[in-house]
């Protein structure tokens, strides 16, 4: 079982290095943290890095203090654990490919093929959270508040408070264990969900003014610039759940939500019924789910984007 093999391998090497994505979510975060805090309650010293700090609505997760922001890592691990994502180009740390001896691959994306020595790539998670939570149970550790309060987190996080597609009866049950451990789920809820900086009000007040509507409002755009973040002295995490405003509008199928960045434009994607919004960011160089999902674009201006994304997703949407 590809499951035993990986606890095996960390608990039997000394050096371990977990990374994620860049533009980290609570799925990373969380799992992150939570295999972090396994490793440490087994004996182990694992480091975690980062290419962005972690967002500041998880924050207040136990040993989020704890992940290093690098660009660049100057050492080579026995082993590096790549999350929540399966390409480690996705990291956004440079020289990412020498830094390891080993690598271990655990993903849940449907885009994911999976890398490494050892990779486990299940795409019937709801999130990555699920799979370290079978990972921790492995390790036979139990009723921990601390790491249950990290997968909780991811889980409810990635299922966008389980109200995503992708949320089984599996999900269920692990989180109902969860809570059982002592996690103060509405406090979880509030961090993530409901409370919002002012810097971020401010910036959503100004994105939803971007709002484009198109195919019989079928198909909603929102943008957000440079100079729409730097105006509103908002981070590049503050964006995380913008998108949602555009998706939840009655009769809107599948939003857009376009990003500024400093070399390229980021492209995010959420679809409501029937859109695979996966398969559709694959073609534009990304990936993610069924229902939600994303890409990068480097060589074009914004208008030309929306229009070849306008373009594709107007022969899907019926």
């Amino acid at each position: 079982m590809i499951e035993s093999k990986i606890v095996n391998c960390l608990l039997s090497s000394n050096k371990i290095a977990i990374v994620s994505h860049e533009n980290p979510d609570g799925d990373c975060i969380g799992s992150m943290l939570a295999l972090y805090l396994a490793l440490t309650k087994k004996g182990k010293s694992p480091r975690m890095f980062l290419k962005n700090n972690v967002p500041k609505n998880l924050s207040f997760l136990p040993a989020a203090n704890k992940i290093e922001v690098k660009d660049e890592i100057g050492e080579v691990f026995d082993v590096l654990v790549l999350l929540d994502t399966g390409e480690l180009e996705r990291t956004g740390i440079k020289n990412i490919q020498s830094c390891y001896k080993k690598l271990i691959n655990i993903d849940h994306h449907v885009t994911s093929e999976g890398i490494g020595d050892y990779y486990y790539i299940n795409s019937s998670a709801a999130a990555t959270g699920e799979i370290v939570y079978q990972l921790v149970k492995l390790m036979g550790i139990d009723n921990d508040k601390d790491i249950a309060t990290c997968l909780y987190t991811s889980i409810f996080t990635d299922t966008g408070g389980f109200k995503y597609s992708n949320t089984t009866s599996i999900t269920h049950q692990i989180a109902g264990d969860l809570i059982n451990m002592g996690v103060d789920f509405v406090y979880i809820v509030n961090k993530v969900f409901d409370e919002m900086s002012l810097t971020k009000f401010n910036l959503l007040k100004d994105t939803l003014q971007t709002l484009e509507l198109f195919e019989e409002n079928k198909i909603a755009f929102l943008t957000i610039t440079k100079e729409m973040l730097k105006k509103n002295n908002a981070s590049r995490d503050e964006t995380e759940n913008i998108i949602n405003f555009a998706k939840n509008i009655e009769g809107v199928e599948v939003a857009a939500l376009f990003i500024e960045e400093d070399s390229r434009i980021k492209v995010s994607l959420r679809s409501k019924y029937y859109l695979d919004v996966a398969a559709i960011s694959k073609e534009f160089g990304g990936g993610g789910h069924p229902r939600a999902a994303g890409f990068s674009v480097s060589n074009l201006e914004l208008n030309q984007i929306k229009n070849n994304l306008l373009l594709r997703l107007k022969s899907d949407v019926k």
